[in-house]
């Protein structure tokens, strides 16, 4: 009887929602086929990585035989081989260790890289130690090398392998569908997080929230783009709406709802649930969690300070900056000669920039505007304008209608 009451007003919620083939599309869940696919994808990673280390570590030993200076050691293919993969598998087992291949990425994959970094500078000074006790002599110019190489091809792999991650869940294999219960800052940034971490496997389509003034909101990734929107529904949750939306998940992103009856509903609508601890959620702490003998704790830090790893990065990014100006010198003289020959003015744009926290620090470019006073409105009233300026209001519109602010090299 409960459920002929609320069967009627489902589609209401959904109607105009979700297309209607855009659930009937989707691939049902085969969770035997997930945990396969997971197997294999977190295989995959570890020996995509390691041919990533090979490969950079072959470039890095190709760049300093081209190179030439000094005294060159030559190392023979074979040994090069056995070094590139024994590095490559002591890279692996440290990003493991520092939990390099957890299944979510963060915001413009901040973490990600730093870790990176500083697996880096662990695997050579763990490699130079064995190399040290072993009377291996290892060039000085190929370390340096390497220190590049390496964390630019393990970052473009796992770049790449990302974008085919997230195809692969775009046609919905090993997916399972999300809803989040709770469209504030909490559930927004839950839904940010799984769509940028398709290693995690869960779609999130739609939100649930119990406030009628976020009924039919549109809520976005957090990019530089709006991009993957997600609708709010009505609440209250219900199994007959999970099943509506083929959903396998329940998000619960809001300290409203009492736990034990949101178990009890998710056990009807037989979908897993995931919550989040709202007293854990403050947007300038770094959680860490460990398990002990069954119980998850989290530990909460405002980060850490990592000497060797803002080092190497500092290094890393002063040698590759350098070698980029080095190989862009006549692109960017040719740019400068353009700008220069087209308009009248500097060939650079100087601009104060908010930074690191909130220190200002001056920011270069070349220009692509004119230098010269633009006419604007005041108030929002071209009258006002065109009677100070002593011209008529139509002569007015059209010169700021014709006025074109860009250079002929900024439009390109």
């Amino acid at each position: 009887m409960a459920a002929s009451q609320v069967s009627p007003a489902i589609p209401s919620r959904l109607d105009g929602f979700f297309p209607s083939a855009a659930i009937a599309g989707r691939r049902p869940v085969n969770t035997a086929e997930g945990e396969l696919l997971g197997l294999f994808l977190n295989a995959a990673e570890r020996v995509f990585d390691v041919l990533a280390i090979m490969a950079a570590v072959y470039c890095a030993y190709g760049l300093y035989r081209v190179i030439g200076t000094g005294s060159q050691v030559r190392y023979s293919p074979s040994g090069v081989l056995l070094s590139a993969a024994a590095f490559g598998l002591l890279f692996v087992i440290l990003l493991e260790r520092h939990g390099g291949y957890r299944p979510y990425v963060s915001l413009l994959a901040v973490r990600e890289t730093e870790r990176i970094l500083r697996v880096t500078v662990e695997s050579f000074l763990l490699a130079l130690l064995v190399a040290y006790f072993t009377a291996e002599h290892v060039s000085r110019l190929i370390v340096v090398l390497a220190l590049v190489t390496v964390p630019v091809f393990v970052t473009l792999g796992k770049w790449e392998l990302h974008n085919g991650l997230r195809l692969l869940r775009s046609k919905g294999y090993g997916t399972r569908t999300a809803v989040i219960l709770g469209a504030g800052t909490l559930g927004k940034r839950i839904y940010s997080a799984l769509v940028r971490s398709p290693k995690f496997g869960l779609d999130p389509v739609a939100f649930v929230d119990d406030d009628p003034q976020k009924s039919g909101l549109e809520i976005y990734e957090s990019s530089y783009q709006r991009k993957r929107p997600a609708k709010v529904l009505a609440g209250p949750v219900c199994p007959e709406l999970l099943r509506e939306l083929k959903a396998s998940v329940l998000v619960i992103a809001t300290p409203g709802p009492d736990r034990d009856s949101m178990l009890r509903l998710a056990s009807t609508a037989g979908v897993d649930t995931y919550f989040a601890r709202e007293d854990l959620s403050g947007p300038s702490f770094w959680i860490d969690y460990a398990e002990l003998d069954g119980i998850m704790l989290a530990h909460l830090s405002q980060g850490q300070t990592r000497i060797a790893g803002d080092f190497a990065k500092r290094v890393i990014d002063l040698v590759i900056s350098t070698l980029l100006l080095a190989l862009l010198a006549p692109l960017l003289a040719l740019v400068a000669a353009l700008v220069k020959s087209t308009s009248p003015g500097p060939v650079l744009f100087r601009q104060d920039r908010v930074g690191k926290d909130g220190r200002l620090f001056p920011m270069y470019k070349f220009r692509t505007m004119y230098i010269c006073l633009v006419l604007q409105e005041e108030g929002g009233r071209i009258e006002r304008t065109a009677r100070r300026l002593g011209i008529a209001r139509s002569s007015l519109y059209n010169k700021l209608k014709r006025f074109k602010i860009a250079t002929q090299v900024g439009r390109q």
